[in-house]
């Protein structure tokens, strides 16, 4: 860790995470910390930068100091802005050894290089448990099932990937509905296992554009429904992103492509 060099001030890089061939991905900043800072400063940084995320780094001994926000709100797990996070770290920084691990709201989290180019992030698994659609308030029509994940998040099961496709979601309805996030997924899609779109207007977030944290849920699901424990999922918004996730007993890897955009200097 010693050869890494963080004394240069707050740095940031832009990030596209969750790319593809066809598919832009997710953008979130990095932002590199020097020092701690208030968090209403952090909040205004996040505001300011405008994107869904913005991810917050700063080095604590052998491990690094990590938390999200969006430009309205800190968030207790972001599956984007972590991958951005690790190939910053990994591919901007050269932090030595492949692995990298977070100190975030929601636990220790872990980070690694993969095969082909793809980085790995180790986040939660989360249980599913199984609600009435009229929670939803109509707001994604008709569904096939409908789960409660946790206190803050919903997964709605829709026909088919047109189904999904074809949501046209009032934001305001939306936005009354009892969850912090709702996530809608089919059976299948372009070339993958599983299709998802993401809704999180109490977040600041009419929808988002790829969201990896939407799999600690939508990969149980996919466990149950096929037996299978890997899946490939396509986000079909209009960036479109591909992950790919694995599930084990207490966690997802949840693994995908990253490229920066462009870094700078903050000056705040």
């Amino acid at each position: 860790m010693e050869s890494v060099n963080v004394a240069f001030g707050h740095r940031l890089w832009w990030v596209d995470a969750f790319i593809g061939e066809k598919e832009r991905g997710n953008p979130a900043v990095v932002v590199l910390l020097e020092r701690l800072m208030p968090d209403e400063e952090l909040q205004q940084i996040a505001f300011e930068l405008g994107v869904s995320e913005t991810a917050f780094v700063r080095r604590v001994g052998d491990q690094w100091s990590l938390r999200w926000f969006t430009p309205t709100v800190e968030v207790e797990l972001c599956g984007h802005a972590t991958l951005a996070a690790l190939h910053v770290l990994l591919n901007e920084l050269g932090v030595p050894g492949g692995e990298v691990h977070f100190q975030t709201r929601a636990g220790l989290l872990t980070g690694r290089r993969m095969s082909d180019g793809l980085l790995g992030i180790d986040l939660p698994r989360w249980s599913l448990e199984p609600a009435d659609a009229a929670i939803l308030n109509n707001t994604l029509g008709p569904v096939r099932d409908v789960y409660r994940v946790g206190a803050q998040s919903v997964l709605a099961i829709v026909e088919d990937f047109d189904t999904l496709c074809g949501l046209a979601v009032d934001t305001m309805a939306l936005f009354l509905v009892s969850s912090s996030i709702v996530i809608a997924a089919c059976v299948g899609g372009p070339g993958v296992d599983v299709s998802i779109r993401v809704f999180a207007p109490r977040l600041g977030l009419v929808e988002d554009h790829v969201t990896g944290s939407a799999l600690c849920a939508v990969a149980p699901w996919w466990v149950a429904t096929s037996g299978a424990p890997t899946l490939s999922v396509h986000q079909a918004s209009s960036r479109g992103g591909v992950m790919f996730a694995r599930l084990f007993e207490h966690n997802v890897e949840v693994a995908g492509l990253a490229r920066t955009f462009f870094g700078g200097d903050l000056r705040a």
